[in-house]
């Protein structure tokens, strides 16, 4: 683990973004318009460990803040332990709001077995946000995985084949049975099951001149460097939310939010990312006739949200048939419709702990060390729509 900052350090990054925290993206909390928070927070477990906390009072703090701007706050990668999202949620309840917690159980891992045990959390105001009725696991039935496994072996065993022969794949197979090595030392290239199950709540917002219904889908999918996995998880969580929205959102009146990080970095840029989710999009309206919506605007506003800031990892995004929400095509138009109208940003940690000096390297460049493993590496981003009203934006579009 880096150097920390020092509380002297955490003074002068506040006193920083006191006077200059909108310029970095920090979102400000409005009566008439509510704001979503999707945040991968590094490690987020433990408070304590051997009666010190894991994260500095300063780097607690400063989540506190970033947290508390927001009125539904979805957090990526908490731990087994939930001692700092209770600590937190203790913290944002003693600012005077009412702020409540959904967590999903240990996924990514079996007992007994080796995995990345994290939960899904979402954190909400609930004199702002109402809970609904659902609050599942978002997974494929026993038929759906065991022939997804069926395809995804037949396929590797037909690859190894092409390479070894016949032989070849006997002798392989037979080590494998014997536990003597993995199987073609390969992974597999089809979706079998997601590696962290998805986790969906319902939540209602509430206005003068109607609701907002939305299933909100906390994800954390799959990293490390295979670009195969990403992809493959990325699309299959992708049509299992299209192909179900024919009901769901078509015909119930709900809107998927996605808030996620999806570690989107199956193409090499974020142009090629947008167009190879255009050509998806199309080929499966096309065969589909999907009546769904889908905007994705943090591919459109070109951020990166990885603390490095060469990935665009993490998404809000929704499909829906509700006119009130924006399409893409509206992205480029965001925060010119009034200052309770749809906007989304991200708050750009990494430019103001530079900024304020402490994060920056003598040669000038950010002090990644100092702040990744006590703060996070990822940047927390942010929608705001419009508490439901009559003067709101309409974005219908006649095609």
């Amino acid at each position: 683990m880096g150097e920390q900052f020092s509380e002297e350090e955490w003074a002068q990054i506040n006193a920083h973004l006191e006077q200059n925290g909108s310029a970095y993206g920090l979102p400000e909390r409005r009566d008439r318009s509510f704001v979503l928070l999707s945040w991968n927070i590094r490690k987020f477990g433990a408070f304590k460990e051997s009666g010190i906390p894991k994260k500095s009072p300063g780097a607690f703090a400063l989540i506190e803040q970033v947290c508390s701007r927001a009125d539904i706050v979805a957090i990526q990668e908490v731990q087994r332990d939930t001692g700092s999202l209770y600590e937190l949620l203790r913290r944002l309840r003693n600012r005077g709001a009412p702020w409540e917690v959904v967590i999903s159980d240990v996924t990514g891992m079996a007992p007994g077995y080796d995995g990345m045990a994290e939960r899904h959390a979402v954190l909400y105001r609930s004199d702002r946000v109402r809970r609904g009725d659902l609050a599942s696991d978002l997974s494929f039935d026993r038929s759906a995985v065991i022939e997804n496994s069926d395809v995804a072996f037949r396929t590797l065993i037909s690859k190894e084949i092409e390479i070894a022969g016949e032989e070849g794949i006997l002798a392989k197979l037979s080590g494998w049975l014997d536990g003597q090595q993995k199987l073609m030392g390969a992974k597999l290239k089809k979706f079998v099951q997601f590696i962290r199950t998805p986790h969906v709540v319902e939540f209602v917002v509430e206005g003068p001149a109607g609701v907002y219904n939305f299933y909100i889908i906390n994800a954390h999918l799959v990293s490390g460097e295979s670009k195969t996995d990403r992809k493959l998880e990325f699309f299959a969580l992708l049509e299992w939310l299209l192909l179900d929205s024919r009901t769901t959102v078509v015909e119930e009146g709900k809107t998927f939010l996605l808030m996620a990080d999806l570690n989107l970095d199956f193409e090499s840029n974020v142009d090629k990312r947008r167009k190879a989710m255009a050509t998806y999009l199309t080929s499966i309206n096309k065969e589909r006739s999907l009546q769904a919506k889908v905007n994705f605007p943090f591919l459109d506003g070109g951020f990166f949200t990885n603390a490095r800031r060469t990935e665009t990892f993490d998404h809000i995004a929704w499909i829906t048939t509700d006119t009130r929400l924006p399409r893409g095509r509206h992205n480029d138009q965001a925060g010119s419709f009034g200052p309770d109208q749809y906007d989304y940003g991200m708050f750009d940690f990494v430019q103001a702990f530079s900024d304020a000096g402490p994060g920056k390297t003598e040669t000038g460049e950010p002090a990644y060390d100092r702040y990744t493993h006590d703060f996070t590496d990822h940047m927390p981003i942010w929608v705001r729509l419009p508490i439901p009203a009559d003067e709101q934006e309409d974005f219908t579009v006649r095609d």
